[in-house]
């Protein structure tokens, strides 16, 4: 905030201030993710005086490592041909640039050399470190937000005749992150290694789930930030995270073949007839589907507003034909909804009795009234010009598709694994409607991200109410017509 407010400038000893605030919040971090690993590595029997050597070493070198490796990475944001030995010593020794990821590099190699001589398991000393990661990233992320150093893009809002401006807060956005993955984490870590069974064949899963979980999050992150683009226009930091979920994806694969080849349970993560299996089955299965929702909405947004490879399909047309045509530009969208039912077959969650009319509820009543005033107001009280009857038919069809399509998606799929998973109905609803609004943000900008919050939460209830997600599907078709029409019908 210092940077937001230009404080640091009136007043210079903020900036004094500021970096002693920054460094200061990091090694403190750092001592507590210490600590509060050595005392989880105590549990799993390692032997006392190895876990205080490796608590020691992790303390005492993790912030130099990381400090000169973070600084290192600033090599990366020059252009290629300027890289050399000499600049990567200058970046390490005079450079201002930090990035977190880059941090991790040379303290996780230190950390394979200590489990090598103090004869650690890898996995399970990955898995207790990096529970505890985000916990540290998330501390560490308070002097970001305090000093503005990490925040976004400009945000304009303008809301019944009031005028808000300001900059995407993005530290904020990643504390709040980092605390979600690491109670998540914290859940699976508990279903690995209180079982000796699941300890022997689950060990790496909460290391794979952070790369996983993390990069993907991080990826959307970037879309808020003002980072330069390197490759395919895509940041320094997106394309380390493509290669964390790689990583990650490696290892679950490695960890799925582990427990496959016990012989009788053959047929993971297909079913979940092991008692012990099930929980962490359904903690994975909504990690997956809740990834691959950002990953693919990320991707759509990239290829149509970054790259130009593709045409959105909801803007305005000159003719009939070409709304036709917006059709097609839709038509690879219904992937992911197909995919998300795929998902929960492969999961064996049922959910044809979820397509039926459904029980009446007076919720269901006001979300279609608020449907219903919204299109009108939209296309009716904003006195545009409106096309003739040939546009009618794609807007139709469109706002179809798009209405199962984000019902089958956020409203059944990720709230049905989200309960499965153990979260509360309000819980799911949150965090549902939370992922809505986020995609809606990235596309149309901060209005559409919190009208979509507050909408995504309310169909949420209607699906809950209901028993089905046919009633919310109409309200989606009805406020579509709108949504989707005004692009299309205006002149």
């Amino acid at each position: 905030m210092l940077r937001y407010y230009n404080l640091a400038s009136q007043y210079p000893f903020l900036t004094t201030a500021g970096e002693y605030l920054y460094y200061g919040t990091i090694i403190t971090s750092i001592f507590l993710f210490a600590a509060l690993a050595h005392r989880k590595i105590l549990l799993l029997g390692y032997p006392k005086n190895r876990v205080i050597t490796f608590t020691l070493l992790v303390a005492i070198l993790s912030f130099p490592l990381g400090y000169y490796g973070s600084r290192a990475a600033g090599m990366f944001y020059h252009p290629t041909n300027e890289w050399s030995f000499q600049l990567l010593l200058d970046s390490m020794l005079k450079g201002r640039t930090h990035t977190f990821h880059a941090s991790l590099i040379l303290p996780l190699s230190a950390i394979l050399v200590y489990c090598r001589i103090l004869k650690l398991k890898i996995f399970e000393i990955l898995d207790t470190v990096f529970l505890y990661v985000p916990l540290a990233h998330a501390l560490g992320r308070v002097s970001c937000f305090f000093i503005g150093c990490c925040w976004g893009k400009s945000v304009s809002i303008t809301l019944w005749g009031f005028h808000f401006s300001f900059y995407n807060p993005v530290p904020l956005y990643s504390i709040i992150i980092n605390l979600f993955i690491f109670f998540f984490l914290r859940r699976i870590y508990e279903n690995v290694y209180q079982l000796p069974r699941n300890r022997e064949h689950y060990n790496g899963a909460v290391f794979a789930t952070y790369l996983v979980f993390y990069g993907a999050c991080r990826i959307v992150l970037e879309v808020f930030r003002t980072e330069r683009r390197v490759f395919f226009g895509l940041t320094n930091a997106q394309i380390v995270m493509l290669l964390f979920i790689s990583v990650g994806t490696i290892i679950f694969s490695f960890i799925y073949r582990r427990v496959a080849g016990e012989g009788q349970r053959a047929r993971l993560p297909c079913t979940g007839e092991d008692r012990e299996d099930e929980e962490l089955l359904r903690l994975f299965s909504m990690t997956g589907l809740l990834v691959i929702l950002l990953l693919f909405s990320v991707t759509a947004i990239h290829l149509t507003r970054v790259m130009y490879v593709w045409q959105w399909p909801f803007q305005p047309v000159r003719n009939p034909a070409e709304a036709y045509v917006r059709i097609g530009y839709y038509m690879p969208m219904m992937l992911m909804p197909l995919f998300s039912l795929y998902w929960l077959k492969r999961f064996n969650v049922s959910f044809n009795e979820r397509f039926h009319r459904g029980r009446f509820s007076w919720i269901f009543v006001l979300a279609f009234i608020v449907s219903a005033y919204y299109a009108f107001e939209l296309l009716i009280m904003r006195d545009i010009n409106l096309r003739g009857i040939a546009f009618w038919p794609p807007v139709l069809i469109m706002s179809v598709m798009n209405a199962f399509s984000e019902e089958i998606m956020y409203r059944l799929a990720l709230y049905e694994l989200l309960r499965r998973a153990g979260y509360s109905r309000l819980t799911s609803n949150v965090i549902q409607s939370l992922v809505y609004s986020v995609i809606h943000f990235m596309i149309a900008g901060a209005i559409l991200g919190i009208f979509s919050l507050a909408y995504g939460f309310l169909l949420g209830i209607v699906r809950q109410r209901t028993g089905s997600i046919m009633p919310a599907v109409l309200c989606h078709f009805v406020i579509d017509l709108g949504a989707i029409g005004m692009p299309l019908l205006r002149f």
